[in-house]
């Protein structure tokens, strides 16, 4: 699913970054360099399958199909599918900051100017229970200079792990097209616009919602690696791995 993928991928960058988070002090700079080159090599990768890491191809990242569902209480109640669902413009990422510190807090910021998807596609349920999604056909939508920022503290011990793990997100803009959603034309094209309008803010209800679930997910899966702290030729052997 697009959702597994999604934390799986900010896993693995996570495990990247700890994993250069754990020198000392005097070795931070080179540390990041380490990371950075990393990062330059997966962006070459992500045409391609990474079986090192589990990964598919990202760049454009294809899913033959995939069905789940999805309730926000409030908002949105519906069961859907996806099919050759295609999303492009993961490699096309800007580093904007990026600081590893032994004692405070590490800070990884990146930007993806363009990204967007296209897909078949099914929903059946109802938005606020008051309108009936019965939608199938053709679906698409971009995103525009959407911002991730990590930060969080290393734990020490012999062992990697973080603490106060923290992931902020900001979208510049947001367009959706879903053929054929709501039974009633003018309904249909009065939703499209209203989400493509206040689709920011919606984006940024949801976030809310579940921030606090993804932050702690992700942070068990770094700590429950038990992977040991690396020397310095195992950072490398760590670079040469990935």
């Amino acid at each position: 699913m697009p959702i597994r993928c999604y934390l799986k991928c900010q896993a693995v960058l996570l495990v990247a970054l700890v994993v250069f988070t754990h020198f000392t002090p005097e070795a931070e700079c080179a540390g990041e360099t380490a990371i950075l080159n990393f990062l330059e090599q997966l962006r070459v990768r992500m045409c391609h399958p990474i079986p090192q890491l589990g990964l598919p191809a990202l760049d454009p990242l294809h899913i033959t199909h995939v069905e789940g569902k999805f309730n926000n209480k409030y908002l949105i109640d519906f069961t859907g599918s996806a099919t050759d669902f295609m999303l492009t413009g993961l490699s096309d990422f800007i580093i904007n900051n990026f600081k590893l510190n032994a004692i405070r807090k590490s800070i990884f910021n990146i930007t993806l100017p363009y990204t967007a998807f296209k897909s078949i596609y099914t929903a059946k349920g109802s938005l606020g229970y008051i309108l009936n999604l019965s939608g199938e056909g053709n679906a698409e939508a971009f995103m525009q200079n959407f911002g991730l920022q990590l930060s969080f503290n290393q734990k020490t011990g012999k062992y990697l792990g973080i603490r106060n793990l923290n992931i902020q997100i900001q979208i510049g803009g947001v367009y959706i097209d879903f053929e054929n959603l709501l039974e009633e034309e003018r309904i249909n094209d009065f939703f499209h616009a209203l989400i493509n309008e206040l689709g920011l803010e919606l984006l940024g209800d949801l976030w809310m919602d579940k921030n606090a679930f993804v932050e702690q997910y992700l942070q068990e899966v770094i700590c429950a690696i038990n992977m040991p702290i690396l020397t310095v030729a195992g950072r490398v052997n760590f670079v040469k791995f990935l």
